[in-house]
């Protein structure tokens, strides 16, 4: 006995197939494009981490860090309030060599009189645990600085830092001097991207999971070796 399909229900199957045949390739796609995105903050953050080297003190700095939050695009647009941030990779030192990035946006408000858009490189150091413990246990938006109860630093010199690492949580790094007008980066707006580190390691993964180690991309590999000879020069 052969069973009898309505025409209109074999239409509509037809129909929902073709159209899950045209999703699979935007998924993918969109994960390509998260991919290519996440890449590029990547690279641009070892471009950074070489700029840091025309600066003195920062090996030091390095040397004694917990972790370190690159930006490599921070962007302060003010006109009385405006907004400031960008994404960032967060790497940690673990087991002698630096973690695969984790990805962050980092966010918040300013107050000022300038107008226009400023742009540029920015890196939160941390110097603490309890300053990388902000990064891996949040499980959402988080601030990062007094409201977190972390002590926020800006990077000056040598001597600054000398005298600032016992005590500041972080220390925040500047590449382009005078760009931002004396902005305050204790980020308000801090929070994890786990749409870029799910493309970015092929699966889903927490930020604890990445800075210890766990996944890895070899596409990290230059930016580990950036900072690896940062910390080792003097």
């Amino acid at each position: 006995m052969k069973l009898k399909i309505p025409f209109m229900t074999m239409v509509c199957a037809a129909s929902l197939a073709v159209a899950a045949c045209a999703a699979a390739p935007t998924t993918r796609q969109a994960r390509e494009t998260d991919l290519t995105s996440a890449q590029g903050r990547v690279d641009r953050a070892v471009d950074v981490i070489d700029q840091m080297q025309s600066q003195p003190g920062t090996a030091a700095l390095l040397r004694n860090a917990r972790g370190v939050l690159v930006v490599p695009d921070y962007v302060q647009a003010a006109f009385i309030i405006g907004g400031r941030g960008g994404v960032g990779v967060l790497v940690a030192p673990h087991d002698g060599h630096w973690s695969d990035p984790a990805f962050f946006q980092v966010g918040g408000l300013s107050l000022g009189l300038q107008a226009g858009v400023d742009a540029g490189p920015v890196a939160y150091v941390l110097m603490t645990p309890r300053a990388v413990r902000e990064f891996e246990n949040r499980p959402g938006r988080f601030s990062l600085g007094a409201d977190a109860g972390l002590t926020v630093a800006t990077f000056s010199s040598a001597t600054h830092i000398v005298s600032t690492l016992p005590t500041a949580d972080v220390i925040v790094w500047t590449g382009t001097a005078g760009v931002f007008g004396g902005v305050a980066f204790d980020a308000t707006d801090v929070v994890s991207n786990p749409r870029l580190d799910e493309a970015y390691y092929r699966s889903l993964t927490s930020v604890r999971q990445i800075l210890d180690g766990d996944v890895h991309n070899r596409l990290a590999d230059r930016l580990q070796v950036a900072l690896s000879a940062r910390v080792a020069s003097r």
